[in-house]
């Protein structure tokens, strides 16, 4: 006969309960609280090993023999007006075509780049990714290698860096990534749709706290009886996954909220 895991609770039961992460709880309010509990704690950010700064872009084009100093002072200078990035800036002044700039910005990030990409290879794509978290991490998926364990991915400039490791994290997919034009992927954006097929997240949708994200943890317990939960903060959010046996969601919670409720948690406990 169990007893709950919730130390506030601890209640012996014959029959029924849920469990989380593997721990046996007597009742829904028992595993959303422990939800909250392991929601609050220190946010692990997807964070990786400092590095030295790539180079800058402007030095790139002008190494590879693209444009000159001359010009790079001259766009360095206009950009100071326009605001925009220097690579649409060389380009508006027709100083660098769309795909030198391209193939700049993907040395600069260390990947590589797809210059025709057609968007068709987006629809049906693996990865198990809805389309709101494609949206929302900046990495649309469009095909696995031969092994079935690298997810290959587009995206824009600049690279997503916390996103990738966050989504390395939580799915398990190592990530080769391809830079595109921003054209290019904001057509992808749209074209988007996950593969049909029971590994595809359902969208769980954005949530403004971590109590929320906690009641929805409760809610698929109860249809399922058993989940796994993990999370992991990049960028603005916190991304939050829940696993059944029958159904993987995706909860995204702003991460101003989130670290709201951190604090919170902790100056309470002090």
């Amino acid at each position: 006969m169990p007893r709950c895991a919730d130390a506030a609770c601890r209640v012996w039961r014959p029959v029924g309960g849920l469990r989380l992460n593997g721990n046996w709880y007597c009742s829904r309010a028992c595993v959303e609280r422990a939800a909250l509990n392991g929601l609050g704690e220190p946010l692990a950010a997807a964070q990786g090993r400092a590095s030295l700064p790539p180079p800058r872009l402007g030095v790139l084009l002008r190494h590879a023999g693209v444009i000159t100093e001359q010009q790079l002072r001259e766009a360095l200078a206009a950009q100071e007006q326009s605001k925009c990035r220097l690579g649409q800036q060389l380009e508006r002044m027709g100083l660098a075509g769309p795909e030198a700039v391209l193939r700049a910005l993907a040395a600069q990030a260390g990947v590589s780049y797809l210059w025709n990409f057609d968007t068709a290879r987006v629809r049906q794509a693996p990865g198990g990714l809805t389309r709101s978290m494609v949206r929302a991490l900046g990495l649309v998926p469009f095909e696995t290698d031969a092994t079935g364990t690298r997810l290959h991915v587009i995206c824009a400039a600049p690279l997503p860096r916390t996103a990738i490791r966050a989504m390395t994290r939580l799915t398990g997919w190592q990530l080769e990534v391809f830079l595109v034009t921003d054209r290019v992927f904001a057509a992808a954006l749209e074209a988007y749709s996950p593969a049909n097929g029971t590994t595809a997240a359902h969208d769980g949708g954005r949530l403004r706290s971590l109590d929320a994200a906690a009641a929805r943890v409760a809610e698929r317990a109860a249809l399922e009886r058993a989940v796994t939960m993990r999370h992991v903060a990049y960028d603005d959010y916190v991304w939050v996954r829940v696993e059944g046996t029958r159904q993987v969601s995706d909860l995204l919670v702003t991460r101003e909220r989130a670290k709201e409720r951190t604090c919170q948690a902790a100056f309470t406990a002090r």
